[in-house]
């Protein structure tokens, strides 16, 4: 067999090798897997706001000192007040302030391992399961959820910036953004 042959035999093994190693993997090193979160069968009753706003905006401040402490170069900004709004369905919806990040947190959190890492402890201190992976959503995002069993989600998403939200059904009468303590607002 003469040289250039031999030579160009091995690059294309080589080549296929490594094509086929490529086609094994779904997602690129460091890069989180990709699954749908997977919501638990909700088991509690829906609290009143007074007291699910105290409970979630406590969440969502940990969860934000998590981050932080991680990522010290990314800081988190009130993006949304706390407000209440009926679902079609007529259940009461909560939605806490809402938190928006000065930079994109997918690249410095590694594809959200270090998010994981930080917010998982975090959740179940607040009875949320971890974070399940990554939802595969259109257009770009990278978003996680979680799911507690009176029926809250909380959930982290980038594209730039990203945001963290908490939606949470409540026991309201009246349904009114003015039952929300101004405090937590």
């Amino acid at each position: 067999m003469n040289r250039r042959l031999h030579r160009s035999s091995w690059a294309l093994a080589a080549a296929l090798a490594v094509v086929a190693f490529a086609a094994g993997c779904s997602h690129a090193p460091g890069e989180t897997k990709r699954e749908p979160s997977k919501a638990p069968p909700i088991t509690s009753e829906p609290a009143p706001v007074a007291e699910s706003v105290a409970k979630y905006n406590a969440l969502t401040t940990e969860l934000v000192a998590a981050l932080e402490a991680k990522m010290p170069d990314i800081t988190w900004a009130l993006d949304d007040p706390a407000s209440l709004g009926r679902t079609q369905d007529g259940r009461c919806m909560l939605s806490p302030r809402s938190m928006k990040s000065s930079a994109d947190i997918v690249e410095p959190s590694r594809h959200f391992g270090d998010v994981f890492a930080v917010a998982d402890p975090v959740l179940g201190k607040h009875g949320f399961p971890a974070f399940d992976g990554i939802d595969p959503v259109p257009g770009g995002w990278v978003v996680t959820r979680s799911t507690d069993a009176a029926g809250a989600t909380v959930t982290i998403r980038s594209k730039f910036p990203a945001y963290l939200d908490v939606t949470v059904p409540v026991k309201s009468e009246n349904c009114d953004t003015n039952e929300i303590p101004q405090r937590d607002r």
